[in-house]
């Protein structure tokens, strides 16, 4: 299907199928808040998701709110129901260019036990790694075998070192049911200047929707 909507470059919406209605933007997690909009990262939306081999994810939708090149990383925790710590969840940096959305998110056990989590933003200037995300034109369809086609085009006369794209899979209900954090680069792991790259996905069982976010960046 062709896009729905766009919120600037970095976040694409999909339908899946052509007789479905994208349902409202709503938070999935009721354990964890969104930040106010005048924050400089404000954290539009959150969601868990847990996977088949055992861990859950820690999601959060994000919109640079300044006009500033930014590396942003989080601190990521879970507690019991007495309200004590269990583990810290694992996690990276984004580099996003000004007013870009994307996606940060934790990994962490998916145990019966954790009852509430709570995260801190760090942000800090983008100086040795810098974003390129305005250098990318990013594309995707459903092809007739069911894959999700990923294509990524760096339009710039400058190597990308890595094309990243995050994307989220949703039932009828705007349920998440999928999550997918994938490189979209070449063989030698990065995009040439002027090069287009491709990647798939298999949307997983009850997926209607799909939003994809995606960050890149360059030495």
């Amino acid at each position: 299907m062709k896009i729905l909507k766009s919120f600037m470059a970095a976040m694409i919406i999909f339908l899946l199928s052509a007789n479905t209605a994208l349902a409202a933007a709503a938070t999935d997690s009721d354990m964890i808040d969104a930040t106010s909009p005048d924050a400089d990262i404000q954290v539009m939306e959150t969601y868990e998701h847990s996977s088949e081999w055992g861990y859950k994810y820690l999601i959060a939708v994000c919109q640079n709110n300044t006009d500033e090149d930014l590396e942003v990383s989080w601190d990521t925790v879970s507690y019991d129901a007495n309200n004590n710590i269990l583990e810290t969840g694992s996690s990276y940096s984004s580099y996003v260019v000004g007013r870009q959305w994307f996606v940060l998110y934790a990994l962490f056990l998916d145990s019966d036990d954790a009852e509430t989590y709570d995260y801190k933003i760090n942000i800090d200037s983008a100086q040795y790694i810098v974003p390129a995300q305005k250098d990318v034109t990013l594309e995707a369809e459903m092809s007739s075998n069911g894959k999700l086609i990923i294509q990524a085009t760096n339009n710039s006369d400058k190597d990308i070192s890595t094309i990243q794209a995050a994307t989220l899979f949703f039932d009828e209900d705007h349920n998440i049911v999928g999550f997918e954090d994938s490189y979209v680069v070449n063989s030698n792991y990065n995009v040439k200047a002027g090069e287009t790259v491709v990647n798939d996905l298999t949307p997983p069982d009850g997926a209607d929707t799909y939003e994809i976010y995606y960050t890149a960046y360059r030495y």
